[in-house]
């Protein structure tokens, strides 16, 4: 029997293979760190999620301790569209931070994005943008992307961008 609080299991699964239970939780991760309620998370995750998600999931003794999602997205690239994973929501419980679960966590993410032989985009804060290029990931160049005002920072993992984009 492991009582080792440092036990952690990996695994990824579709939305469409996430019991309630394990739905809940997420929202309450979620909401540990961005705090619009639980009835909020959960409406959101109903409205945003679809059914072919992607869910990287962190547990601890049969808790999720850790979160991120791929959501399957497409864009289109001058006048062809293509798929691609938009890399949403990358979070450690607080208790756990500082234990490289998000190493571990963003590993499992570029091996999946890999495997589907797709690419990922994120946005992020600008004090993030050094964590992810520890990953390989890469700052996309503003001049790039097409009907976006934000202010944060878009990266792309495993493809290169050369051309100009537009967001679906």
């Amino acid at each position: 029997m492991l009582n080792n609080e440092n036990y952690m299991n990996f695994f990824s699964k579709r939305t469409d293979k996430l019991n309630k239970i394990q739905i809940d939780e997420i929202c309450k991760l979620k909401n540990s760190h961005w705090e619009y309620g639980f009835k909020s998370q959960r409406k959101f995750f109903r409205n945003n999620v679809s059914q072919a998600d992607i869910h990287n999931l962190v547990i601890n003794h049969k808790k999720i301790i850790g979160y991120t999602l791929l959501k399957k997205s497409k864009i289109k690239f001058s006048k062809r569209q293509k798929n691609y994973f938009h890399f949403d929501t990358l979070i450690i419980d607080k208790k756990f931070r500082k234990k490289k679960i998000s190493i571990k966590l963003m590993e499992l993410n570029n091996k999946i994005i890999r495997k589907k032989n797709t690419f990922s985009i994120l946005l992020c804060e600008k004090s993030m943008i050094n964590f992810y290029e520890k990953f390989e990931w890469k700052k996309i160049k503003k001049k790039f992307i097409q009907g976006e005002k934000s202010k944060k920072t878009y990266m792309v993992y495993n493809k290169k961008i050369n051309q100009k984009f537009f967001f679906l």
